[in-house]
């Protein structure tokens, strides 16, 4: 499969990697060049090695920082399999997902529930990243490219570990899932993304942040770089607050998951031009629904899951 790469902003390009088998989500990766290139969210394995096959066009040989948005699959999962081909980068994660990077046993089983048992035969394996070669991010800290920095801020939300990643040079905001999922079918609305465990209050929160940092092109990962930077984050917070209300007050009057999901689908359909939303925004409503149920029943020790 072929890959289509275009330029977005000044010295910064969006590589295409194709839909995967399973999701349908469209890999997006973002090579930024400079004297010391990087290159954001690789995405699957698979996706990576189209992106190598490719590396004449792209240098990727000289890369000097891949990072991921966050540790899920779509997003790092190929971080292992470039770890031995590029021998000379630096992976840059949040702390929450450096360990899970090192030693990805427990990504891998929490990948299969998502991803089913057999996701590696059609995404790739999901191979450890050497410790010596991470760097653990701080909140708020830059990286220097050499004419352009890279500011780090935590997003939480989606997940614990995620990052999202602001250019210097050109304003350029990678949020990763942080400010939602646009498709090719939803009319240019930024769906809220939130498979459990997903905190819809912090979500919010990170919205709120990433807007603070006046963005001048959000550049998605399983879209494309916008500019509509106002317009989208406010969509965004504005269907994740309705997902919120829609799913208390369902939860007070009683009702149970499959209900609260038809209404929150019901209510999401009259922003789409498709009858069938697709399955990663169905997917995604789970997570409004286990939060704020939980909030509702006694705590319980669990253990940390990573998706």
């Amino acid at each position: 499969m072929t890959i289509e790469i275009r330029q977005v902003a000044e010295e910064t390009y969006a590589i295409d990697c194709g839909s995967d088998p399973i999701f349908g989500l469209r890999q997006v990766a973002y090579l930024l060049v400079d004297e010391m290139p990087a290159l954001i969210d690789p995405g699957y394995t698979s996706s990576a090695a189209r992106l190598l096959n490719n590396s004449a066009q792209l240098d990727l040989q000289r890369l000097s920082y891949i990072i991921p948005t966050h540790i899920h699959l779509d997003h790092g999962g190929g971080s292992g399999y470039l770890a031995q081909q590029i021998p000379e980068s630096t992976f840059v994660f949040h702390p929450r997902g450096a360990g899970h990077a090192t030693e990805p046993s427990r990504l891998i089983k929490s990948f299969r529930r998502v991803f089913g048992e057999q996701f590696e035969d059609s995404l790739g394996p999901v191979l450890p990243v050497p410790p010596d070669r991470i760097h653990v991010a701080s909140d708020g800290e830059t990286i220097r490219l050499g004419r352009r920095q890279l500011a780090l801020h935590f997003a939480p939300g989606h997940a614990p570990h995620h990052l999202a990643i602001q250019d210097s040079l050109t304003g350029a905001l990678f949020c990763g899932d942080a400010l939602g999922y646009i498709s090719d079918d939803t009319a240019d609305i930024p769906f809220p993304t939130g498979l459990p465990p997903f905190d819809p209050v912090a979500y919010q929160r990170t919205i709120d942040k990433l807007a603070s940092l006046s963005p001048k092109v959000l550049c998605y990962a399983h879209h494309r770089a916008r500019s509509e930077v106002q317009r989208l984050i406010r969509q965004v917070k504005d269907l994740s607050t309705a997902f919120s209300d829609i799913v208390q007050k369902a939860l007070d009057a009683g009702e149970d998951d499959k209900r609260i999901s038809e209404r929150i689908l019901q209510y999401a359909k009259a922003y789409s031009s498709q009858k069938q939303l697709p399955i990663i925004i169905e997917a995604s409503v789970s997570g409004y629904i286990a939060y704020f149920r939980s909030k509702k029943q006694p705590p319980q020790s669990t253990n940390e899951s990573v998706t």
